[in-house]
Formats: structure tokens, sequence, C-alpha cells
């Protein structure tokens, strides 16, 4: 797969395996150079960068909302847990050593039922220990408890992978929605800019009497408008920061790059959805996942199912019991060593019906996880679907607009040299910057819905990885060169 700068003719195509390289730290050098150079050629253009900023990548964001965001570390949690649980259910298959030990101090009177026999008096210490082995020979149960631990591990891991794919796509969407806010920022600006002037002219005609108050009072409002539209788009800006601020954490200083206008998107393979569709059972973690909780459901079934069932352990015992006097007065002390080796059989006979409860609960469970792992399908299904359709209708609109700017660029410089002439005001240049803006900034949104339903489509699959991150870094830049000359023609605004 490449991205590269080149005509959109749809036809480049995607590879279905992430590669498993590190990612490459970005090349501090490149932006600064780009900045300086546009300072010292253009120190009056506002779409400069300062000379102290410094764009951030998609990659850089990535990284940092996977070492930020809870959700994702959540599911890191959720693996410890899990693998914890395997070990717990290993070890119960395991022998199991325990030793015990005691020391006593006793007293003790010794009354007969005589009367001529005096009473009597011992005080003595006693010491016990015994060490205890138990190898379960047969507990199914056990092996039950084993298999669905294993499920359950399994099971966390796609879950981790399928946070980490989800995490980038709301990460994709929620950093091309501050992109496409801040494309809505310059277009309102443009239009402010041109209404203003029309206002300008229509307020002086109206003075000089060559135009009517009604003419002006339009032209005002349409400018107060434009100026209320320009104030809401700076506000929609600052929610769509705070939404990505969640998922990768202060974004105090945040500077997005560019979409390059000549940069060239990769189609999707051969245009048809079934090409994708194909590899949900095959590539899709969500549905991993789903699919290993269905196994361990089906073990908890039968562990639940075994809960009723005899049990076997080998059952071996040493002991050691040490008394300073006898049990009756007068008699010496003792010690007594003993070693036993048997089979202990466990046969359950009634419950009070709290098994039977107990395996009626586990085939709810699986009905439950049968219900889920279809959900999680045709979620999966619906999800690159949609990716797909947003794919083809951003590449519609990006197409559309492409012509429609080649056509406003031409009207911009005929209008221009209009002015230059006398033929046209400085109001006519605004209004076909005004347009010149409008058609970048439905360009710029059709171009950011198409990479924000590769990276969902991708993501789907589990098939995101660093390269692609490197490869969508690539279709940006610094600055904005494509951008209309803003600044040279605001700056004669009546």
């Amino acid at each position: 797969m490449s991205f590269h700068a080149a005509p959109d003719d749809g036809n480049v195509r995607v590879p279905c395996k992430p590669s498993s390289r590190p990612r490459p730290q970005p090349v501090n050098a490149s932006p600064a150079l780009v900045v300086a150079l546009c300072l010292l050629l253009a120190p009056s253009c506002t779409h400069a960068l300062p000379a102290a900023a410094r764009t951030t990548t998609l990659g850089e964001l990535f990284d940092a909302s996977v070492e930020s965001e809870p959700g994702y570390h959540a599911a890191k949690a959720n693996v410890a847990v899990s693998q914890a649980r395997t070990r717990q259910a290993l070890g119960a298959m395991l022998p199991q050593l325990s030793l015990t030990a005691s020391a006593n101090g006793n007293r003790r009177s010794y009354n007969t039922h005589d009367a001529t026999t005096v009473t009597m008096y011992d005080r003595y210490h006693s010491h016990s220990d015994q060490l205890s082995l138990t190898q379960p020979i047969w507990r199914p149960a056990n092996v039950a408890t084993w298999d669905e631990a294993k499920d359950s591990e399994a099971q966390a891991h796609y879950q981790l992978a399928d946070a980490e794919q989800k995490l980038y796509a709301k990460l994709a969407d929620a950093w091309f929605d501050l992109m496409e806010a801040r494309d809505e920022i310059e277009f309102t600006a443009a239009q402010r800019d041109a209404l203003q002037a029309q206002w300008a002219i229509a307020r002086r005609g109206a003075e000089l009497g060559a135009r009517g108050v009604p003419e002006a009072d339009e032209a005002e409002a349409k400018y107060r408008e434009a100026d209320a539209d320009a104030a809401s788009a700076a506000l929609d800006r600052e929610a769509k920061l705070a939404a990505l601020e969640q998922l990768a954490g202060p974004a105090d200083g945040l500077l997005q790059p560019y979409l390059r206008d000549d940069a060239d998107l990769p189609d999707l393979v051969g245009g048809d959805p079934d090409a994708w569709l194909d590899l949900v059972d095959s590539e899709c973690p969500s549905l991993h996942a789903a699919a290993r909780a269905v196994a361990a459901a089906d073990d908890e079934v039968r562990k639940q199912r075994a809960g009723g069932r005899p049990t076997l352990d080998l059952v071996a015992n040493y002991g050691n019991n040490d008394q300073a006097v006898g049990n009756f007065p007068g008699q010496n002390g003792y010690g007594i060593r003993t070693l036993t080796v048997g089979l202990q059989l466990n046969v359950p006979l009634y419950t009070g019906g709290t098994q039977s409860a107990k395996v009626a609960e586990a085939l709810a469970a699986r009905e439950k996880a049968l219900a889920d792992r279809d959900a999680a399908r045709r979620q999966a299904i619906l999800d690159i679907r949609t990716a797909f359709l947003q794919w083809r209708s951003g590449l519609a609109k990006a197409k559309a607009s492409r012509v429609g700017i080649a056509s406003a660029r031409t009207s911009w410089q005929a209008a221009v040299r209009g002015e230059a002439k006398g033929l046209k005001t400085h109001a006519d240049v605004l209004s076909a910057i005004q347009q010149w803006e409008g058609l970048r900034r439905d360009l710029h949104k059709g171009r950011y819905q198409q990479i924000t339903a590769y990276v969902k489509l991708r993501a789907t699959l589990g098939q995101l990885g660093a390269e692609d991150v490197d490869e969508l870094d690539r279709l940006f830049s610094a600055t904005d060169q494509d951008a209309p000359p803003l600044a040279d023609a605001r700056g004669g605004t009546p």
C-alpha cells in the first residue's frame, strides 16, 4: 500500500495485513524548515505557523491515546486478570501440600470416684505437626475450569486488540472532526470578510444616494449573520478539541497539519465491499472475542454439570505427636509417628437443588454468549458496509470539489485582474475567495470522510498498523500551501 501525491485515479490497492515494524519517530527538522521558509517568503500569510510551532502527527496522537485512554488500560488490566485466573485453575489440578503444627501448654487434674484417692495434678507440654498431600485424580470440574480460564484469557487478548483498533477509529473521528472545525473557521472568516466588504459598498452607496437604505440594511444583516457563524465555528472547534482530549489527554498547544490538495488516497479493493466482508469471520477481533466467550460458556456448563459427580483424590499424611506425660497420672510421656496413604472418594448425594440451579444458570449464560456473538458479527458487517459507503461518498464529494476549485481559482484571477483595471471591486475579489474557500472546505471534508472510513474499515478487521498511520501522515504538510492568498486579498477591505 502507498499514499502519494498524484491525480486521484481511485485504483490504488489496499493490503490486508498490517506491518509489525515499530513506528518511526517523527523528524523534527522538516516541519521547522517549512515553517522557516514560509515566514521568510510570506510573513503576512495567515496560514503560516509561528517559528516555534510544530505540528502533531496522527501517529503521535495515537501513541498518546494508548498511554492515556482509560478504556484501553482497562482492557490491558483485564488481560492480566485472565492470566492470573488461568494460573489459579492450573494450580487446582496440581498437588496440594500443607503443613500444620501446634504447641500447647496443658494443666490437668485427675479425680477418681472413690473417697480415698487424692486428686492429682499435672502440668506438661505437648506439640504435634502434620504434613498433608492431596493430588486430584478425578475432578472433571477442575479440568473444565482450566479450559474455561484459557478461553477467557484468549477472549481478553482479542478484546484488547479490539479496544486498540476501536480507540484508533474513535481518535481518527475526533481528529478529523477538529480539522473540519478549523476549515469551517477559515470559510466563515472568508464569508464574513466578503459580506463586510459588500456591506461597506452598500452603505457607501446609500450615503451617496446611489443605493437604497433597505439594500444597505440587508447587507448589514447578512454580515452580522456571517459574523455570528464565525463565532459559532470557533466555539464548535473548542467543543471538538474537548472531545479529542477525552481520548488523547490534554491537548494544550495542539497544532494540526494541513491536508495537501494534491494528496492521493488509496481506493478500496476492486470497489466491491464483499472482498472486505469475506474477511469478517477470520480477521475481526471483536468477533473472535465473542467466539471465545461462547467457548468459555460451554466450559462453564461442563464445570457445573461436573459439580454433582464423584471425585477421587490421592491423600497422604505424615504426622508427629509428642507429649511430656502419659494420658494418666504416673505414665511416661510418648511420641507417636504416623504415615497414611490412601484414596479418598467423595460422592455428592443431595445439594438441595443448588447444583441443578447452577447448571441452568450456565445454560442461560451460554445462550446469551451465542446471541452476543451473532450481534458482534452483524455489527462488524454493518461497520464495514457503512465505512465502504462513506468512502465512496467522500470520494464523490472530493472529485466534484476538485473540479470546482479549478473554476474558483480562475474566477478569483479574473476578479483580481478586473480590480486592477477598475472593472471589479474588492468585494468581488473577496467573494471569489469565499467561493474558493468553500470548495476547499468541501474537498477536505470529502477527503476527511474517506480517511476516516478507511481507518474504520481496517480497524473493524483488526488490520490497522503503524505503517498505515505513517502513510496517512504523509498526506499532510505543516503549512496550508494550497490556500488562497487571503492576507493580500483582505488587506484592501473597504
